[in-house]
């Protein structure tokens, strides 16, 4: 994994974008976070394994590039992102995102003045989950239901050294999807917070490259069943040092209890598309008799 380094003073925010092919887009949003990035800031751009010349432009755009030779999915290619990162915090930034002026103002404020803040997130035109998509900007800071509203991970930002601890993000998910959520779960886990800043607002044009990824929706399935059996079965991984293990223990029966009720609810929309299905094809049989 050779990386390529400019020299720059420490930053308080290391911005990391991750991308492969789609070099149109990663072109857009570099250009975003170079002018609407106000605090002091290194970016870093991962290619992982682009096709379309994502790597050269990586080189000669980033402060820090890091150049994959294959495409290592989602987790590890932020995780190579965050190795060379030297920020007191760390934003990962899908790469199919136009940033707005001064995003990174009120994101690493909350993290200045929040301690209880483990994860916070802007507002986004587009995402799987619906809990942080909006419209327009709005005026609020909203603090999410642990376990119980899912954010997606266009756009993340964490104290450096707390996801450091952790051990950054999940490399057991399989090219990409469901490590957004798990990070939330861990960051809920240890009694922290995950903040949703709705004066942030990032365009995004949701999956971009996910859709060039072949089995799509076997992928889906496969990560899904992955993050439903790692927090049914209690993660074993690092501990902070700011949780008891009784609390941490109490946490994990509740994300326990949260993945109870999301196999119910597949459960019960399977049965439901089943049940559809049944009723469709009587339908068409019907049709098809003949009339006395």
């Amino acid at each position: 994994m050779p990386s390529l380094t400019k020299p720059v003073k420490t930053p308080n925010l290391s911005v990391v974008v991750l991308a492969w092919n789609k070099l149109e887009l990663t072109r857009r949003c570099v250009d975003s976070i170079r002018s609407g990035t106000s605090g002091d800031y290194e970016l870093i751009v991962v290619d992982n394994g682009s096709t379309d010349g994502g790597a050269d432009f990586a080189a000669d755009a980033a402060d820090k590039a890091v150049i994959n030779s294959e495409n290592l999915g989602f987790a590890a290619g932020n995780n190579s992102g965050l190795a060379v990162a030297s920020g007191t915090y760390v934003a990962f930034v899908n790469n199919d995102t136009v940033l707005p002026g001064a995003w990174d103002v009120s994101l690493t404020d909350i993290l200045d003045t929040r301690s209880q803040t483990g994860m916070v997130l802007p507002a986004v035109t587009a995402a799987g989950n619906p809990v942080t998509v909006r419209n327009e900007p709005g005026d609020t800071v909203e603090t999410l239901l642990p376990f119980g509203e899912f954010p997606s991970g266009v756009v993340v930002m964490l104290r450096r050294s707390q996801l450091e601890a952790l051990g950054g993000w999940n490399e057991e998910y399989e090219r990409a999807s469901g490590e957004d959520l798990d990070l939330a779960f861990t960051v809920w886990a240890h009694s922290l917070d995950v903040v949703v800043d709705t004066r942030v607002l990032v365009e995004h044009a949701s999956q971009a490259s996910m859709k060039e990824l072949p089995g799509l929706t076997d992928l889906y399935r496969k990560n899904l069943q992955r993050f439903l059996d790692r927090w049914d079965m209690g993660p074993d991984g690092p501990l902070l040092d700011t949780i008891g293990s009784e609390e941490y223990l109490r946490n994990l029966d509740r994300a326990r209890t949260a993945v109870t009720w999301i196999r119910r609810m597949l459960a019960a929309r399977d049965e439901a598309a089943t049940l559809r299905a049944e009723i469709e094809r009587a339908a068409s049989r019907s049709w098809l008799r003949p009339r006395s």
